[in-house]
């Protein structure tokens, strides 16, 4: 209450603006965006502060580039607010927000932003289990999002969702797709990705991760291995600085899941490990869901008679069981 106090100090409010201080936003969100050590909560906490020093700017303004510029930030700053909701398992609110970035995107005219939640809704709709509902959000999406990265995204996260319909066929045809559009892509990273990266970045490495994810969605554990050890690789010649923890540990259990499909119990127990250690702090729904899944393979032949299989069940189930101490619990 104090930091919203200060930060919104009506002496402040009232002094003259500069574009200064619209810039000293534009920083503060790219320094965020990029943020891998904060916890999901303090950086919904910081993306709304950033949105309501944009939206009292904005009611001062009269410049439009300015008010632009301001309603880019508060567009991006509700789309990392969408995204964390999401971590924290408020997909109703997620949703919300996800709608809400889209709009000021589309007022701002930024068509990266306007792809990029397209493409935050389609992954909710996919976790949800509501692949028709995806696919809408990328049928709106695709005329609008610039050529590269942007489209990049849009196919991988749309292969996922067919991957819910089981319709292999369409798997097969958005990730080769997205596979043409990779040189592109690297030579167009995405007005949005290029200029912060981060949250809005979706490089090789988490483009692999996506489509491990949809191959193991058809069942596919051999081809699912193979993304999945391409991600690894790829995140590993990161700094250690900008090393995606959540995206690191989700390509792990994905791995897992491909080993367990490939009948090897010992390469899925390899990657576990380190999951299973993680502190409850570190634990949001992308990673409970994918660990969902081992648990039901597990619990399916031929591993539900196996002993030390059985043994690896009872920790995935305590590590499913405990809840992050998180503030929104």
């Amino acid at each position: 209450m104090t930091t919203d106090s200060l930060a919104n100090d009506p002496l402040l409010l009232a002094a003259p603006m500069s574009h200064d201080s619209i810039e000293s936003l534009q920083d503060g969100m790219a320094v965020l965006a990029r943020s891998f050590i904060m916890t999901a909560f303090d950086v919904f906490t910081s993306a709304r502060r950033l949105c309501n020093e944009a939206r009292a700017l904005a009611e001062r303004t009269r410049r439009p580039r300015d008010l632009a510029d301001l309603y880019v930030v508060i567009g991006q700053g509700t789309a990392l607010m969408a995204s964390t909701a999401f971590d924290l398992g408020h997909w109703n609110e997620s949703a919300a927000l996800a709608r809400t970035s889209n709009q000021y995107a589309d007022l701002a005219g930024q068509t990266s932003l306007v792809a990029w939640t397209f493409g935050l809704q389609m992954t909710l709709a996919n976790w949800r289990n509501e692949p028709d509902a995806a696919l809408v959000y990328f049928a709106r999406a695709m005329p609008l999002a610039p050529d590269g990265e942007p489209k990049l995204r849009l196919h991988h996260i749309a292969a996922r969702s067919y991957a819910l319909l089981a319709d292999s066929a369409s798997v097969i045809e958005a990730l080769q797709m997205a596979r043409r559009g990779r040189d592109r892509a690297a030579d167009r990273p995405g007005e949005l990705s290029g200029a912060f990266g981060g949250e809005f970045a979706f490089g090789p490495p988490r483009a692999a991760a996506c489509a491990a994810t949809a191959c193991l969605d058809v069942g596919d554990g051999e081809e699912a291995a193979k993304y999945a050890q391409v991600a690894l690789d790829a995140y590993d010649e990161l700094p250690a600085s900008r090393r995606p923890s959540s995206q690191i540990n989700g390509t792990r259990i994905d791995m897992a899941a491909a080993r367990l499909c490939m009948g090897d119990r010992d390469g899925a127990t390899d990657m576990l490990g380190s999951v299973l250690n993680l502190p409850t702090q570190k634990r949001n729904t992308s990673l409970t869901g994918r660990m969902r899944r081992v648990q039901r393979l597990l619990a399916a032949p031929p591993w539900d008679h196996d002993q030390e299989s059985l043994q690896i069940a009872e920790h995935v189930s305590a590590w499913l069981a405990e809840q992050s101490p998180g503030p929104f619990n």
